[in-house]
């Protein structure tokens, strides 16, 4: 069952049993042949005793388990099951889920019927039955949504779209995991971690540290291989580079690995992505938001209210076999729901107030709510009125004050139009069309 699979760069070593693929590396091999000998029985060594052909294959191992060596074994072109565009596939230990847009139903089918090879990962070991017994993670979304339907089906589209691994490039987006609430320094325990917990129980996650994160460092995705669904940076910091993420969410994947032939993975069987975070992504531009998909996390559950609180056990951990399935039953219904709506947004709670906070200050966000729109003002005057307002912000620059202007503005969808005389320079802020219909020859120089 062992074979290679060759790369754009390079190959990777595989062991196929039936329609299961498993990648493999050489002290995989090494152990299979040490073991496959020792289970043989003694009557057919002839030769020589078991044991001396065991020590003989190890002594000779810097000759046999060798790239130069392995490379001779067979090159298998495999076609992969994936899902598609009205498709998504789940496997479990009994057998797989056929889940159509255009059907109500999930169909449960045998492993006879799989046409084509799937990743060992892929397989769920957990027995898979239709259940329609409510599941703890439906109170938990309900929570985390504080049980408004709109926001609900916002999430559920959200997981759907991150269990189905058939990716669009008109919609390819990262998921971010946001906080609500209002805060200075890092708030969590809202139940991010956990509901990305729960998309990766059923697709392969690769969980990277947001906080120490570095787009600078070698080997950035070496843990990612080609059997991985999900990459999830978790609770990254204020200063994260989204940009950077940019062709990862839109492109191929190129993963490095230490001593190894880097390996490409195409756009359409890259992973997706997962952001956790307390504060908002920076970068207000088109670019940046077409590729972004935010869910606010309420703060029903906090430090002080954790679910395990709530539900008295841990989620996945001390689940019994009826609350897994009902768990399953749930997920894919999410998967449903995403393959028939796509995305369904909803209105952020606190998303514009937190963008702004996070792009300016807290002082700076509540003073630029109280400008008034429409209304002429020389720049020094607005100012000079901040800081004299907000005395902890007497350092500020003019420069940075002026652009603290115009990033409040184009977060808050409104558009700045200034104009010199003589040395003034005076600004009015509002909505578009209402800017775009003002005569400037109104106004009267000097």
């Amino acid at each position: 069952g062992f074979c290679k699979l060759q790369l754009e760069h390079g190959y990777i070593l595989l062991k196929v049993s039936k329609n299961i693929v498993r990648e493999v590396e050489i002290f995989n091999i090494k152990d299979f042949v040490i073991n496959y000998l020792k289970s043989l029985d003694d009557e057919l060594f002839t030769d020589a005793p078991k044991s001396k052909v065991v020590d003989a294959v190890i002594k000779g191992a810097s000759q046999h388990f060798v790239n130069g060596y392995l490379e001779f074994l067979e090159t298998k072109q495999l076609e992969f099951l994936r899902d598609t565009k009205d498709k998504g596939f789940l496997f479990f230990s009994n057998c797989f889920v056929d889940i159509s847009k255009d059907k109500n139903e999930v169909e449960v089918k045998k492993y006879e019927e799989l046409e084509g090879y799937i990743w060992d990962k892929q397989v769920i070991q957990r027995k898979y039955q239709i259940r329609n017994t409510k599941s703890e993670m439906e109170k938990l979304i309900r929570n985390i949504c504080k049980n408004d339907e709109e926001r609900i089906l916002s999430l559920r589209s959200a997981i759907g779209y991150l269990l189905h691994n058939y990716k669009d490039s008109t919609n390819a987006k990262a998921v971010i995991f946001l906080d609500e609430k209002l805060s200075d320094g890092a708030y969590g325990r809202s139940g991010k971690g956990l509901v990305a917990q729960a998309v990766g129980k059923l697709r392969k996650t690769v969980r990277l540290d947001g906080r120490n994160f570095n787009f600078s460092r070698n080997f950035l995705f070496q843990s990612v291989t080609l059997d991985t669904a999900i990459i999830e940076f978790n609770d990254v910091t204020k200063k994260f580079n989204f940009d950077k993420l940019f062709s990862v969410i839109t492109d191929d994947i190129t993963v490095e690995r230490k001593n190894q032939n880097e390996i490409i993975i195409p756009f359409q069987q890259s992973p997706k992505i997962i952001i956790s975070t307390n504060y908002t992504i920076e970068g207000s531009d088109d670019s940046t938001l077409d590729r972004q998909f935010i869910i606010e996390f309420s703060d029903h559950y906090n430090k002080s209210h954790r679910p395990i609180d709530e539900f008295g056990h841990r989620f996945f951990d001390e689940w019994n076999n009826e609350e897994w399935n009902n768990f399953l039953n749930y997920m894919i219904g999410c998967l449903q729901l995403y393959l028939n709506k796509g995305l369904i947004k909803c209105a952020h709670v606190n998303l514009e107030r937190k963008k702004l906070i996070d792009s300016t200050s807290e002082e700076f966000a509540e003073y630029f709510e109280s400008i008034e729109q429409g209304k002429e003002y020389l720049k020094k005057d607005l100012y000079a009125n901040f800081q004299k307002e907000y005395e902890e912000h007497i350092e500020l620059q003019p420069v940075r004050f002026s652009r603290w202007i115009k990033e409040a503005a184009r977060i808050k969808g409104l558009k700045v139009m200034e104009r010199k005389s003589g040395i003034e320079r005076y600004l009015k802020i509002g909505a578009a069309e209402v800017l775009d219909k003002l005569d400037y020859s109104l106004f009267e120089e000097g």
